[in-house]
């Protein structure tokens, strides 16, 4: 309802200015066939032109203001037509009633339509006198009937198509704002004159705080996370300055404080002369792809049942130990005693959640600066940084003594023991299959002693 309000506002200020022209040359015609200002009702005029411009200035009654503008060139020519029966005047008429087509509106254009067969038919009369029985007189006023008739089928065509395409541009569109709702997307424009940031209304759902709170990029940039900011800043330059496209995603945090990640595209508009005027571009929140490429990256690198680092994790962190330089590294292989019977007399579902509980145990005989993973099944690795054999052995003892507590899972009482294979590494060089193979065989030595022990490999590295 509001956009059909500001529509005819808008259409009636447009008529308002072309029924200024429309006067002019209406009043210039009258000047020039030998008429005179005095024969003009000037303050009817001038009150009926005033009401007009208070009404278009003042936005008030807008369809009392759109229907005076219909009926006012009518009524100003039938004022002409008292004192002059000038045949231009008449012709005048032609272009008021085509100008109710600005508001696309057929009833409007019949209202005009009929007004200006009426002033037609006033104005024969006047011109001919009453009797009108001549074949000529009556064929002028035929002719006025039909270009009257014409004009209005003309009108309804013309009415019907443009509105039917403006009705497909507008599902269009419709269709697009939906989309751009649902991906959560907010379109930005940049303005150097002003220094003034515009929003469309998406960076209301993205941060929690209305368009208008960002009348400028500093505002915007308050919300980045720190470590963020950097990349953002040089965008910019590479914007402002290098005039270039940039891409990017950077982390905003929203009101309530919870962090989202969105990708920032913006492009630099050039003017004819090549000048910088603004930049703009989209905001697209991106946190749930985000969130799904961190959870995939995290399945990658660590175990489901027990969340501890998987194999290629414990890869990639033991070489990065060793391009920072690291020595001294003791491999731990933990192997569960008898788990077998574990599954076999309680069911899989037990054994996992004996795997989970010695899972938790083992990463709290630690360091953080330590690495523990699941190898696969019930067996462990433990990667010892800055350690030596003392200090592998006395991590050792620790385990086996809180594996020494029994474990409650579901309802059940489990006891369980493991047997730990340790190799020690002075330079850490070795291949890390090289490592587990020396580990796994002091675990195996571990076992043949009667389990529930620990075996130290004493075999060299190989040179």
């Amino acid at each position: 309802m509001m956009n059909r309000v500001h529509d005819v506002h808008f259409k009636n200020n447009v008529l308002l200015k072309i029924l200024s022209g429309f006067y002019t040359v209406s009043l210039g015609v009258h000047l020039l066939t030998g008429g005179s200002l005095a024969d003009l009702s000037i303050p009817a005029s001038v009150a009926l032109g005033s009401v007009l411009v208070l009404l278009g200035l003042y936005r008030r009654y807008p369809v009392v203001s759109m229907l005076l503008m219909i009926s006012s060139p009518y009524l100003y020519l039938l004022s002409l037509m008292a004192t002059d029966l000038n045949l231009l005047n008449f012709i005048l008429l032609g272009f008021a009633l085509l100008l109710s087509l600005i508001y696309l509106d057929i009833r409007l254009v019949t209202l005009s339509g009929l007004l200006y067969l009426l002033t037609a038919m006033y104005w024969s009369r006047v011109l001919y006198g009453a009797e009108m029985v001549a074949g000529s007189e009556r064929s002028d006023l035929l002719y006025v009937v039909i270009f009257d008739l014409f004009v209005i089928a003309f009108s309804w065509v013309l009415i019907n198509l443009v509105q039917g395409r403006w009705g497909k541009s507008e599902r269009g569109l419709t269709s697009i704002n939906h989309i751009l709702e649902n991906i959560d997307i907010t379109t930005w424009v940049y303005d150097l004159a002003s220094s003034r940031l515009s929003l469309s209304p998406g960076i209301t759902r993205l941060t929690g705080l209305p368009a208008d709170t960002f009348t400028d990029f500093h505002a915007l940039l308050e919300l980045v996370e720190p470590a963020d900011l950097p990349l953002v800043q040089l965008s910019q330059k590479e914007m402002i300055i290098d005039r270039k496209e940039v891409l990017l995603e950077c982390r905003l945090r929203r009101i309530n404080g919870d962090i989202c990640w969105v990708q920032l595209r913006g492009t630099p508009q050039l003017n004819e002369q090549g000048h910088l005027v603004h930049l703009e571009g989209v905001l697209i929140d991106i946190t749930e792809s985000k969130e799904r490429e961190e959870h995939m990256e995290y399945l990658a690198y660590h175990d489901d049942l027990t969340g501890l680092p998987n194999r290629a994790y414990f890869h990639m962190r033991l070489k990065r130990y060793r391009s920072e330089g690291a020595i001294n590294m003791a491999l731990m292989f933990i192997d569960l005693d008898n788990f077998k019977d574990v599954n076999d007399t309680y069911g899989h579902h037990i054994g996992d959640r004996l795997l989970q509980e010695l899972a938790d145990r083992l990463s709290r005989q630690i360091r953080e600066s330590d690495l523990i993973c699941r190898l696969g099944g019930d067996e462990f690795l433990i990667l010892l940084t800055n350690s030596d054999e003392k200090h592998a052995s006395t991590v050792a003892q620790r385990i086996n003594a809180s594996l020494a507590v029994p474990f409650h899972c579901n309802h059940h009482r489990l006891q369980a023991t493991a047997s730990i294979g340790i190799y020690y590494s002075p330079d850490g060089c070795e291949e890390l299959d090289q490592m587990i193979n020396l580990a796994d065989e002091a675990m195996y030595e571990a076992k043949r002693s009667g389990r529930n022990q620990y075996a130290v490999n004493q075999s060299p590295s190989p040179t």
